[in-house]
């Protein structure tokens, strides 16, 4: 999951700082959503959570739309609107709306794989570091809520909820991938300390990134911490399974199941960053890249259930197998 940020920052080098779309930029929606602020007494500022409910969001939805017919007949294309492509609504009741199906979906999938990693985590009595690996998963759950909510209601608020819960799964990933990658530290008192350092350490970075992101929302400062602490957590999993081939001369079972979870979440970066016009107008590439990622926590419990001989559910080895 953690090397979502590979792709998502090279597609964002070009755009991080610009809020505007062509689509927005247009005259043609700038003068029918402007018809919307007279009409309903909406929000000059779209961020705003007036504009995802209610006779808002449908009149800005018809611009959209509206303007997509003009681009299409005059340029051949179809235009981003805020940053992202046009895509089906569905209405909920009380005047919600669901902006991005197919993300709101696979965000709820990964967000129930996610709490049955947790669940077996719980059952794992004897794990090693067994605290840390709950408070991953629980780091976890946060970050799919607030990836379905952003893509339910897109607004300022929802936003930041969905940048900070990443930032926080990944900083997360990359302390478990530091912890899980140097067992030594645990059998003496200078490791066991020095995890104790990484553990203040890990809390003052994420304390000064949340009151430098509150002061100033820094899109690009976000994006490149994500990707510094991805790539790390990448680099140590790779040499982690270098070093075990040298040791022991080859690759065990436990090592093939992780080498796999590493190269299945890089073909998944690959659905990022395809970047297409929706299909339907509901499957986009970020839709199927969520898609791809929901299978992986649980092929995580079942790595650690391999690893250290759990057992934590009784078809944990035919599960990973098959599916891998």
């Amino acid at each position: 999951m953690i090397i979502k940020w590979a792709a998502v920052l090279l597609i964002s080098l070009c755009t991080v700082g610009i809020e505007a779309s062509p689509g927005d930029r247009s005259i043609w929606y700038q003068e029918c959503t402007q018809i919307c602020i007279n009409r309903y007494n909406c929000s000059r500022t779209f961020g705003t959570f007036d504009w995802v409910r209610g006779d808002c969001f449908w009149c800005r939805y018809e611009c959209m739309w509206e303007t997509t017919e003009h681009f299409e007949s005059n340029f051949g294309k179809v235009p981003q609107f805020h940053g992202k492509w046009p895509f089906l609504a569905i209405p909920l009741p009380f005047g919600f709306i669901i902006q991005e199906p197919a993300s709101v979906i696979f965000s709820l999938l990964n967000l129930f794989t996610v709490y049955k990693m947790l669940q077996r985590f719980k059952r794992m009595k004897d794990l090693p570091n067994r605290t840390m690996w709950l408070v991953y998963a629980h780091v976890g759950m946060f970050t799919w809520i607030s990836s379905t909510l952003f893509h339910m209601f897109d607004c300022d608020i929802t936003e930041k909820m969905d940048y900070f819960g990443a930032y926080t799964f990944v900083l997360s990933a990359f302390y478990v991938s530091l912890v899980f990658t140097s067992p030594q530290l645990q059998y003496s008192l200078i490791g066991r300390r020095l995890i104790k350092l990484m553990q203040l350490l890990f809390v003052a970075v994420f304390l000064k990134h949340f009151k430098d992101m509150a002061t100033h929302f820094d899109y690009g400062y976000n994006m490149f911490c994500c990707i510094t602490f991805s790539l790390c957590a990448t680099a140590l999993y790779a040499h982690h399974l270098y070093r075990r081939k040298i040791n022991l001369g080859s690759l065990q079972e436990p090592d093939i199941l992780l080498m796999r979870l590493i190269i299945w979440a890089n073909l998944a970066t690959g659905l990022e960053l395809l970047d297409f016009v929706p299909v339907f107008w509901i499957f986009d590439s970020h839709s199927l890249f969520h898609l791809a990622t929901i299978p992986i926590p649980i092929w995580w419990a079942d790595f650690l259930d391999i690893t250290y001989d759990l057992d934590s559910t009784v078809d944990r080895k035919s599960s990973i197998l098959k599916i891998a």
